[in-house]
């Protein structure tokens, strides 16, 4: 039985998201926008909320204006690759990929329609660089908003890793306001990586599941930070917030690192 739903839900989620990257990339040629976001944009909203349908993910999301309403960057914990359809779930959120990815078949075509921001980050010097190309793109286009993830990489599941302040940084150098956010998975444990885990191999794993998934998205009270404010201060008070929703021990911010270096 675990084999015929895994097989169906996997087959069906590749189906979706063929068929829309396909879409998304015939609307990137339509100008119309809806509040302001492309519609190409809106689109993976849909496919978003139909892939948590696929799986049997229960999403919710505490006071969504908060998210909707939102201009500039948006600070969520990140346990797993299914962090993105959550944010993307309320409104077409942008997020930071490589600048190589941009030159990939459909795939770079698509994200390029969606508003990606694409950056290099390669060393020091690119990643330095990098920052400065986010806070502009930020600020030149504020919605909607764009997600980064200062943890910098995946967490096990229940617990929060020490936030690394280089995107808090941004905020303060381009004068740009940022939205804590929590996700919270029931079972975070079916959704976190484990180890050297493929991404094909964790969807798969998820497929086969066979209870449903609680998920919920609880935004927090927007910051915005004046000239002066201290990125590494910035960092802790949002991982404690964050933490504390979590109800997990908070830690000390990693090394003075963008998350743009991971």
């Amino acid at each position: 039985m675990s084999l015929v739903r895994g097989s169906v839900r996997f087959t069906t989620a590749l189906i979706v998201i063929a068929i829309g990257a396909l879409l998304i990339l015939a609307l990137a040629w339509v100008p119309l926008r809806v509040r302001r976001i492309r519609l190409s944009a809106w689109l993976c909203t849909l496919i978003s909320r139909l892939g948590m349908a696929v799986f049997n993910v229960k999403f919710s999301c505490r006071e969504p204006e908060k998210l909707q309403r939102h201009q500039g960057l948006v600070f969520p914990n990140h346990i797993s690759y299914f962090d993105i359809p959550m944010m993307l779930c309320v409104i077409p959120s942008r997020f930071l990929s490589k600048h190589a990815i941009r030159a990939w078949p459909f795939i770079g075509w698509a994200a390029e329609a969606v508003g990606t921001v694409f950056v290099n980050r390669e060393d020091k010097q690119s990643r330095a660089e990098a920052r400065r190309q986010v806070g502009e793109a930020v600020r030149a286009e504020p919605y909607p908003p764009l997600v980064l993830y200062p943890e910098g990489a995946t967490g096990p599941g229940r617990t929060l890793l020490p936030f690394r302040y280089g995107a808090f940084d941004i905020a303060v150098q381009h004068g740009v306001p940022y939205l804590p956010c929590v996700i919270v998975y029931d079972q975070p444990e079916v959704l976190a990586w484990k180890g050297d885990e493929s991404f094909l191999a964790a969807l798969w794993r998820l497929a086969c599941w066979p209870r449903p998934i609680q998920a919920q998205l609880i935004p927090l009270a927007a910051v915005h930070p004046r000239p002066g404010d201290d990125p590494q201060q910035l960092a802790a008070a949002a991982h404690h917030a964050i933490a504390a929703v979590l109800n997990v021990p908070a830690q000390m911010p990693a090394e003075h690192r963008s998350p743009l270096s991971s």
